[in-house]
């Protein structure tokens, strides 16, 4: 059978990953194997082991730690006892244990059916004062111990000094991730779990390398003289609460939920002449000994990103088969912020309308067999419409490599998940694309940019937006937009389920990076890279922003900064720094400037960003990439930053009929969508000032000034004579120059009043335009006499500014204006409005001018070519300018504001920063 996708994807290889994850990920695997070793050293002594999962849940994980479970009345999993069991012998397993939450209702049933159990059961304990709570998993206690226990895990250290006192061993599960309830905690609560704990489990079946391997080189630092210290510190006796608190041993656990990977990862318990004393002693009763002894090793699977993916999608789908309606009135009342509450009411209005639509449904009771192991039935394989056939193909095989090659499960997984998203979104894209061209979407090319604005809106009643009642009322809140295209209902819920599963995933592995961040800092090891993913929606077109960007690139590359850019384009390719995807479909805005939309892969973002070790984001645009960035801040919990090239407000303002409630509502979509970022990069004061003022209302620390310059083919040019210019005489005439984007916003239509005085007073004078826009053929019929020159690049620009005398501005939309600096460096003298950027950059009557209306641009014009002493002294300190604006400064200075950090003295001051306890960790095996 061909592969789903190709072969570079269907495996992970080295190559693929940034170096950090290389580095990670071969560092564990060897410690996996050592441990595996120390235990088993040879053949016979692989006949005295017990393989057993020490972590993992069935249906009896009833009540949920996290808040959106418990506001949605949802189980942690609905898996059946017996379903475990089989899964957990099936993979080996010489031992049951199940470590349900807070009870051991599961392991008490199979006792009473005959099974040898380890009894076990995962308690949340919390400490006193504070709302942090742990997990700890605590094995071989008697029904009357399990009542006493859960009195006790109100108080960690209670329950951890009667497990002590009555032989009762304990793991802390996942070291790393905790609840916290909204907090950050020190990195000293570490030392006391140091305290409290002999056995962690440094192997989590739901973790990634980076948490597993900073939890075992942490508890490696962990020597006798470091925990006589901390005992001092915390004024807490060790023996209290462990039997040996100097021997620190390390386990391993599914984490399992699903009963997906039951088994795959766990302990081996080493118990001397084990065969022999099995005849007389219960396996139960041998592997407490072994963890009460220490002989143990963790084994199996790390827990990359397509295991936990695949876990929630399994969850999902079972959400949506198994949901009942958690009652409004209920959820209101629940404790929890409004937003948590929002956000469940949201989801809960997804699952029920999944609920309602039979094919998705179908689809996920599909997905959800095929996890287990089992076919799709054959009424759902006939039914299956010819697009979704590939699909179907896949679920096929996930079902077939789970039920005879286990082994290549996560390796079929991280093939499959990809590839199903990847076909479902583009079957959605195709029809919505139909969709758009057939009758009903003339009323999307009848409504105007104005009119979207001011009438879009989401109807209140969630069930409006899927009826197929159509509301008598015309505004967009009755737009029945599943009506208007009925036949994306199943690809866009299967689409949003694929992506909510991949986005809940990476934030369950992510969401305490902070934690691992300052762990990481103080052992000194498994610093994650600071590097930044920064995403376009434009690179190549013809417009500022695009320029501005390759111009960008260009100075990253030569400079080596650890930022890479990412576009989404059917024909670039690669190259240092820059990432390239596929657009699975493409859409052409005209209103937006004649802007073509690729919609990118958003999985193929998201491996880009797994593998290439990012932590930090910058976007440029506001339509997909700005979305794909918010993806990525809560998948990752990475700061997101953007970066405003375009001043929307003034765009609007000049090519539209916007009246002032229709600007008003436009500007509160912009702050809405800025005030998602951890910071905003502005190029000028203006737009500082602006946005951390009253109508924006941003943090005027999360506002960062910032400049563009001049490529350097514009910094003292050669200066030629080129022949396709419209004048090549030795005594030419002056020539005054525009340059930039012939449309309304840009105020090209000044620039006829400005030529007309102008030319009255220098009648020799010529007029060149360089560009092209939608403003180009009145231009043309107002400006007979001009010379229109069309789109130029660089280099050919520059031989256009070394034949000029003067650049007009009249733009009063541009947020910074690299042409005055284009110009400058090529000694010409700008003279442009006094407005935002450009006011910044000319200094007024030294390199250029700054004027009110077209009138005073004109006078200044005049009174400039009037004078060749005036002409010569701006001439040269124009050419001078460009020195205030050093990329390499520029973009250092970005660095700084994006708290990248990478030296080691830096990395000291971070930590002082965010201060953080000296708590001087030594290296060496406890």
């Amino acid at each position: 059978m061909q592969p789903l996708i190709p072969d570079t994807s269907a495996k992970v290889s080295d190559e693929s990953f940034s170096s950090f994850h290389t580095s990670i990920r071969s560092g564990y695997e060897q410690f996996l194997i050592e441990q595996r070793g120390l235990l088993i050293p040879d053949a016979p002594a692989a006949e005295n082991i017990l393989r057993v999962d020490l972590h993992c849940h069935d249906h009896n994980s009833d009540v949920p730690d996290e808040l959106w479970g418990r506001l949605l009345r949802l189980p942690e999993t609905w898996l059946k006892t017996d379903d475990l069991v089989k899964r957990l012998q099936n993979n080996g397993c010489d031992l049951i244990t199940i470590t349900n939450h807070n009870n051991a209702r599961s392991c008490w049933d199979l006792l009473d059916r005959g099974f040898d159990v380890l009894v076990g059961a995962e308690f949340t304990c919390h400490f006193p004062d504070s709302e942090l709570s742990i997990h700890v998993l605590t094995y071989g206690f008697t029904p009357e111990q399990e009542v006493i226990l859960n009195l006790l895990r109100r108080n960690i250290y209670h329950f951890a000094g009667y497990c002590r006192e009555h032989a009762l061993p304990t793991v802390l599960p996942h070291p790393l991730f905790f609840y916290a309830h909204g907090k950050q905690p020190d990195i000293s609560l570490l030392e006391k779990f140091a305290l409290l704990f002999e056995r962690f489990e440094v192997l989590n079946g739901q973790r990634g390398y980076w948490q597993n391997a900073l939890t075992q080189r942490w508890i490696d630092s962990l020597t006798p003289e470091r925990i006589d210290y901390l005992a001092r510190e915390h004024k807490l006796d060790p023996f209290e609460f462990c039997t040996d608190p100097y021997r620190k041993r390390m386990t391993g656990g599914s984490d399992d939920h699903n009963g997906i990977f039951a088994g795959r990862c766990g302990t081996l318990l080493q118990v001397d002449n084990l065969q022999q004393r099995l005849l007389e002693t219960p396996a139960s009763v041998l592997a407490l000994e072994a963890l009460l002894n220490g002989q143990m090793a963790p084994y199996g699977e790390v827990g990359e990103e397509e295991k936990l993916t695949a876990t929630f999608l399994d969850y999902f789908s079972q959400v949506a088969i198994n949901m009942k309606d958690p009652g409004l009135l209920r959820l209101m009342l629940h404790k929890g912020s409004m937003n948590d509450k929002l956000i469940c009411l949201g989801i809960s209005n997804v699952m029920q309308e999944i609920k309602r639509h039979k094919y998705t449904l179908t689809f996920l009771e599909t997905f959800h067999q095929a996890l287990s192991g089992k076919k799709p039935k054959l009424l759902v394989t006939l039914g299956v419409s010819k697009e979704f056939k590939p699909v179907l193909k896949m679920i096929k095989k996930i079902a077939r490599t789970q039920r005879h090659e286990p082994d290549q499960f996560l390796t079929v997984l991280r093939e499959v998940l990809p590839a199903l998203f990847r076909e479902i979104s583009t079957v959605l894209l195709q029809r919505l694309k139909e969709n758009l061209s057939n009758v009903e979407s003339d009323l999307f090319n009848t409504l105007s940019i104005d009119e979207l604005i001011r009438q879009f809106e989401l109807p209140t009643h969630a069930r409006t937006l899927f009826s197929s009642e159509r509301s008598r009322s015309t505004d967009m809140v009755s737009l029945n937009l599943l009506k208007l295209m009925d036949s994306l209902t199943f690809p866009a819920l299967a689409g949003v389920v694929l992506a909510g599963a991949t986005l809940a995933s990476r934030h369950v592995l992510y969401s305490n990076r902070e934690f691992l961040n300052r762990l990481a800092d103080t052992l000194d090891e498994h610093r994650h890279p600071e590097r930044v993913l920064w995403l376009s929606d434009t690179l190549t077109d013809h417009n500022g922003v695009s320029s501005v960007l390759q111009s960008t690139l260009q100075e990253i590359q030569k400079a080596d900064l650890p930022i890479d850019m990412l576009v989404c384009h059917p024909d670039l390719e690669a190259q240092p720094h820059l990432k390239v995807v596929r657009p699975l479909a493409s859409f052409d805005m005209q209103q937006l400037g004649e802007q073509l939309i690729h919609i990118p892969d958003l999985l193929a973002i998201q491996r880009i960003f797994e593998e290439g070790g990012y932590d930090r984001i910058i976007c440029s645009t506001e339509l997909v990439m700005g979305l794909v960035a918010q993806y990525l801040k809560h998948a990752y919990s990475v700061p997101a930053y953007f970066f405003m090239h375009t001043d929307w407000i003034e765009f609007f303002s000049h090519s539209s009929q916007l009246d002032q409630h229709g600007m008003d509502r436009l500007r509160r979509l912009i702050r809405a969508f800025y005030r998602q970022f951890d910071g905003i990069f502005v190029l000028n004061s203006d737009h500082k000032a602006w946005l951390s003022g009253p109508d924006m209302g941003i943090e005027q620390n999360q506002v960062f000034l910032t400049r563009h310059w001049a490529d350097d083919c514009f910094i003292n040019p050669r200066f030629i004579n080129p022949t396709h210019l419209p004048t090549a005489t030795d005594a030419r005439p002056p020539v005054i120059l525009y340059a930039g984007r012939l449309s309304d916003e840009k105020g090209v239509m000044d620039l006829p009043s400005v030529w007309a005085q102008i030319q009255a007073a220098c009648p020799n004078a010529e007029f060149w335009i360089a560009g092209s826009g939608p403003a180009r053929e009145k231009l043309e019929q107002a400006l007979p006499d001009a010379h229109f020159l069309g789109w130029i690049g660089h280099e050919s620009l520059v031989s256009v500014y070394a034949d000029s005398d003067l650049l007009l501005l009249p733009s009063r939309f541009d947020t910074f204006g690299c042409v005055v600096l284009e110009a400058m460096g090529c000694g010409v003298p700008v003279i442009a409005y006094k407005e935002k950027g450009p006011k910044d950059i000319i200094r007024h009557e030294v390199d250029g001018f700054l004027t009110e209306n077209a009138d005073e641009m004109a006078e200044a014009a005049i009174r400039y070519l009037a004078s060749p002493s005036l002409q010569r002294q701006m001439k040269r300190a124009a050419s001078e300018r460009n020195r205030d604006y050093e990329p390499a400064q520029i973009l250092q200075q970005m660095l700084r504001d994006l708290r990248m950090q990478t030296s080691p003295a830096s990395r000291v001051q971070k930590s002082q920063d965010r201060s953080i306890p000296d708590i001087r960790l030594n290296t060496g095996t406890g």
